[in-house]
């Protein structure tokens, strides 16, 4: 399994429908039409099951479902599902997205591989101990990736930032002023055909550096996977006959 890189989201398109089970006050669940992990639906405080649902108005390719910033009842799961059509008994994608024990990057994301062509995607909820409290999802993603068929070198760079600003006094007091940490991302996919290239070329002709993307240096492994954006130029370097080294700067989004 390669390195990925997760582009399009089809859930923040235009004329997406979102609906839920139910909003908290100042929490809608239209929130999740903007890519922002800081800009949450919620749900009401409940011990039901609860769950959020986009309909894309027409079925699309996906390969990618996933959740950021998910908040699970104690004791519940939360579950992906796709479907052709809005009917939740049998859907054709149903998978569990397992929590790790350590959640550095809070990326939930269920891979696929083959891709799948369906219109109505839901996040689901399930409050197995009736724990009295809301849930929540910072942001969603669905659609296709890109895994070129060279993966990224064993040279990846890995940096935790803390922005946080510390203050001393003339009497060696100190504060801080503490700020959301974030990880930065650097890492090539060495010795890409020109068809590989060209077809990161295009992903990043799409987002550039501003459009939330998924980009997992190791899809199994949730601490290396992230979500955020593109950052820099996109620098193709010729390293022989058709060959090129394709070097990605990633900056992931604080919530």
């Amino acid at each position: 399994m390669g390195a990925r890189l997760a582009w399009n989201n089809l859930l923040t398109a235009s004329g997406v429908v979102i609906t839920s089970s139910a909003d908290a006050t100042g929490y809608p669940a239209g929130n999740l039409s903007n890519p922002a992990r800081w800009k949450p639906w919620r749900s009401s405080t409940t011990t039901g099951d609860q769950w959020v649902k986009f309909d894309l108005g027409a079925n699309r390719s996906l390969q990618v479902l996933a959740a950021i910033n998910a908040t699970i009842h104690a004791g519940g799961t939360l579950k992906a599902q796709a479907n052709a059509t809005d009917s939740w008994g049998s859907p054709t994608i149903d998978d569990l997205l397992t929590v790790p024990s350590t959640d550095f990057t809070r990326v939930l994301a269920d891979w696929r591989g083959a891709s799948s062509s369906l219109r109505w995607i839901r996040f689901y909820f399930t409050n197995t101990v009736a724990v009295s409290s809301y849930v929540e999802l910072g942001a969603a993603f669905v659609g296709p990736y890109l895994e070129p068929a060279r993966s990224v070198s064993p040279e990846i760079a890995l940096r935790r930032i803390d922005p946080s600003v510390q203050r001393v006094a003339i009497g060696g007091q100190r504060s801080a002023v503490l700020r959301p940490k974030y990880h930065e991302v650097s890492a090539t996919f060495v010795l890409q055909t020109a068809t590989a290239r060209n077809d990161l070329r295009a992903a990043y002709e799409t987002v550039g550096g501003t459009s939330s993307v998924i980009f997992a240096v190791d899809p199994a492994n949730p601490s290396l996977t992230f979500y955020g954006t593109l950052q820099a130029a996109l620098t193709a370097q010729n390293r022989g006959p058709d060959l090129w080294d394709m070097p990605i700067e990633f900056v992931e989004d604080v919530a």
